[in-house]
């Protein structure tokens, strides 16, 4: 196994003029940029940094290692942010089908979904970018009204496009609030961005963990049913709005000296985002299409994600030939951001991976285990319990220690999912214990690595670039978890139509049954419809019985087959994993910006104590 050391640029002195101008020396062969934020760094793993004085080292050092009450303020308003943006989907999900049977039922009510990971997709590098440039504040601030809006009229639907369309206005908006991942980072010491990514991951552990029993709940126990969902999103996303207006106040950008926001507004890359946009859409609306409104064959499918794959290759010639003023800026593939690349195909497989153990997860229950929405809901606990545990272990641990560097802690993952999709290959309608220990430990390791790739490209790419580098590895994730859904659902529907009427023939046709009725009778049993299938001509208790495990075994068949599938995807996630970097020796105390209160608090005890 070879890891290869990302060491920072080398700056041999830096004044104290420089350090409040907010102007970094860098080597003769990098550009000098100017941009509205304070570095602070004191001590380098495996670099030196020399100040002008004592004192001056010993006050960064102090600011570096210890955050102060409008960082913890701004930390809670961000955590808060991104729960919100969590707390609709996570409860959704799992309640989709009673959403169709509620305001349906109708054949494309899968939009719920597909449209709200389309519009998070499109959102989520749009408005990394674009704050990176601009500012984070305003963004969240929008990004907030929006799911504010959407929930709000999802709350009052009274039929499925509308629910489709309310759940894609909120999309959008929860691609912004998915800025407190990038957000969170810059405001503390880098030595610390594992651990503030392990705690923003603890604050969504009531609807990753609780999430399915939730929604689950709601339907069954409560007149209001999915509704209360959307009740708790307006709650949440107004108190959010609140947080985030009076205690985050970051800086307003990074707009070179003389450039103002119209300028930069008016030069900024359209063809690049409009490519962007265009390929991410046509890509996942033909997946989305693709085996359940129209034939993977039929030339609409095809034309679309064509459109799509080709609209991605536009883009790359695009930003590497014609573009003056690149959106995706060749600094993110450059130097110590030359393995982004490759962390971004791992996020991809990734994401590939974990839909197998997460996404169908209630499915599985259901179809194999229990019928009762309660009880559903809590074997769903075991992995949202691993996912929040791995996570934090992840980000804690991550970079610390001999043996937890990035690299390692990334193949530590992706192995313990490997392991897990083995274990659930042999899964029967008669083993549940090892169905939810399998559960567990998939997500448990799936954890480790979705916050060790987050925490790799934040101490990889260049600070101005933070933004942009997170979301479009959350969107890149989407997208994978998107193209696992279609290859899963295709394998799932194949193999239980292919398994289904053999199973069930061999076991109600020697107790009397007829061979002319078993069309029927799978028809009724599959669709939910048990009173009815009883009413049929030589269905008796013990046909019922019958019927009913033949058809739990097609589906552990079923399930079985996808697990296969992504162990595929997981070793090659553990091929790209052995070519990421070691980011240990940038986790540093340098803080990537300060916030303004916190700034100018700052600047006016310095002004109050003189120069020294």
């Amino acid at each position: 196994m070879s890891t290869v050391s990302v060491t920072l640029p080398q700056t041999p002195t830096v004044s104290a003029e420089n350090r409040c101008s907010g102007t970094e020396l860098q080597s003769s062969d990098t550009k000098k940029e100017s941009v509205d934020v304070e570095p602070q760094e004191v001590e380098e793993k495996g670099s030196s940094l020399s100040v002008e004085s004592s004192e001056a080292e010993t006050d960064g050092a102090q600011r570096g290692s210890s955050m102060d009450s409008s960082q913890w303020l701004a930390c809670i308003a961000l955590g808060l942010s991104y729960s919100t943006s969590i707390q609709q989907h996570a409860s959704t999900a799992t309640i989709v089908h009673h959403i169709d049977a509620a305001l349906g039922p109708t054949s494309y009510y899968n939009w719920i979904l597909s449209g709200h990971t389309i519009a998070v997709s499109l959102s989520l590098p749009l408005a990394g970018g674009l704050s990176d440039i601009f500012g984070r504040r305003w963004f969240f601030i929008v990004g907030c009204m929006l799911s504010f809006s959407g929930t709000c009229i999802a709350l009052g639907a009274q039929d499925i496009p509308t629910m489709i369309a309310a759940l894609t206005l909120k999309g959008f908006g929860a691609g912004a609030q998915t800025l407190a991942i990038a957000a969170i980072g810059e405001i503390v010491p880098n030595k610390h961005r594992g651990t503030a990514q392990a705690v923003l991951d603890l604050v969504t552990l009531p609807w990753n963990v609780f999430g399915a029993m939730i929604g689950n709940s709601m339907v069954k126990h409560y007149a209001l049913s999915f509704r209360i969902n959307f009740i708790i999103g307006i709650l949440l996303n107004a108190l959010t709005i609140a947080m985030i207006y009076f205690f985050y106040h970051p800086p307003r950008g990074s707009l070179p000296s003389g450039i103002t926001k119209l300028q930069a507004l008016r030069d900024l890359d359209w063809t690049g985002m409009a490519l962007y946009g265009i390929g991410m859409s046509l890509t996942l609306v033909g997946i989305a299409f693709g085996g359940t409104t129209f034939p993977w064959r039929s030339a609409g499918v095809i034309v679309t994600i064509v459109l799509g794959l080709l609209s991605f290759i536009a883009l790359g010639l695009w930003e590497w030939k014609g573009a003056r003023n690149l959106f995706f800026a060749h600094e993110m593939f450059r130097g110590r951001s030359s393995r982004f690349p490759i962390v971004l195909g791992l996020t991809f497989v990734a994401g590939m991976s974990a839909y197998a153990s997460n996404a169908f997860w209630t499915q599985q229950s259901q179809a194999m285990f229990f019928s009762d929405p309660d009880k559903i809901g809590l074997s769903s606990l075991p992995l949202g319990i691993g996912g929040a545990v791995g996570g934090f272990i992840s980000g804690i641990c991550i970079g610390k220690y001999r043996f937890s560097k990035a690299n390692y802690m990334l193949l530590y993952g992706v192995s313990l999912k490997v392991i897990a999709d083995a274990m659930f290959i042999y899964v029967t309608p008669d083993r549940l214990t090892l169905a939810l220990v399998a559960g567990f430990v998939g997500m448990f390791g799936m954890g480790i690595v979705l916050i060790g790739v987050i925490v790799c490209v934040q101490l990889t790419c260049q600070d101005s670039h933070i933004g942009l580098a997170t979301l479009v590895m959350k969107s890149i994730m989407c997208m994978g978890g998107s193209v696992a859904i279609t290859i899963y659902s295709s394998i799932m529907q194949n193999t239980v139509q292919e398994e289904v009427g053999p199973r069930v023939g061999k076991a109600v046709v020697p107790l009397g049954f007829s061979r002319e009725g078993l069309p029927k009778l799978i028809q009724l049993l599959m669709g939910g419809r048990d009173k009815d299938a009883r009413s049929l001509p030589g269905v008796t208790g013990a046909v019922m019985k019958a019927v009913g495990r033949a058809i739990k075994w097609a589906w552990s068949v079923a399930f079985k087959r996808i697990y296969y599938a992504s162990i595929a995807f997981t070793c090659l996630a553990f091929i790209l994993a052995i070519f990421v970097s070691d980011v240990s020796e940038n986790m540093t105390n340098r803080i990537a910006v300060t916030l303004s209160k916190d700034k100018t608090k700052k600047d006016r005890e310095s002004s109050e104590t003189g120069p020294n």
